[in-house]
């Protein structure tokens, strides 16, 4: 592994999904986009990208807030029919190697999570198709907690979970809001960006 994303002196290691894991941007943004497209709105790629962070549902109601939308649709049906749209491709999406590398190293020696403001019906479903699916301790997803990123509940609730204290906890994540989670959480933080080619974007 990339000796920068070596993690040091942690008990525990909790992983962000989308951007992090794995290489799920384009498809995350195609699934929202053709959602949106029969409301009347074109979502810009870089709006979206300044956005991951953000589980579905905050999204779109940042959006409409943005832009005084009307939707003829309630937020969760949205939410729905734009995870159904995700998985239809969810067999395509990939992991990035050098995250893969962290995982596959630290298999077994430490406890590891997932922990993502994704819903837990499109994580899972699409685990199953990555080479690390038997690697991790718990998921912990948006339905889970009350509040999602840049909140701490999701990283706090991952390591209570793993029962680790959060101080012994590092997270590993590709977004400011998540970044900013995982020190309100009390934890060590990795920002990924730089080792995964993702651009730079606030964005879970």
């Amino acid at each position: 592994m990339h000796p920068d994303l070596a993690p040091r002196h942690a008990s525990c290691l909790l992983f962000d999904w989308d951007g992090t894991l794995v290489d799920s941007q384009y498809a995350n943004y195609r699934a929202m986009a053709a959602v949106l497209a029969p409301e009347g709105v074109h979502l810009e790629q870089e709006w979206f990208d300044a956005r991951t962070g953000l589980s579905s549902a905050e999204m779109i109601r940042a959006l409409v807030d943005e832009r005084a939308l009307t939707l003829s649709r309630p937020v969760e049906q949205l939410v729905a029919d734009r995870d159904e749209t995700f998985l239809k491709e969810a067999h395509t999406v990939r992991p990035h190697r050098e995250v893969l590398r962290v995982v596959e190293a630290m298999h077994g020696r430490v406890p590891m999570a997932v922990a993502s403001g994704g819903a837990r019906r499109v994580i899972e479903e699409t685990l199953r198709h990555q080479p690390f699916s038997e690697h991790f301790d718990t998921l912990v997803a948006r339905d889970d907690v009350d509040r999602g990123k840049p909140a701490p509940d999701i990283f706090l609730r991952a390591a209570e979970l793993l029962a680790v204290h959060p101080s012994r906890c590092t997270v590993y994540e590709d977004s400011d809001e998540g970044i900013e989670a995982a020190h309100a959480a009390g934890m060590t933080v990795i920002d990924v960006r730089p080792y995964t080619g993702t651009r730079s974007r606030s964005g879970a």
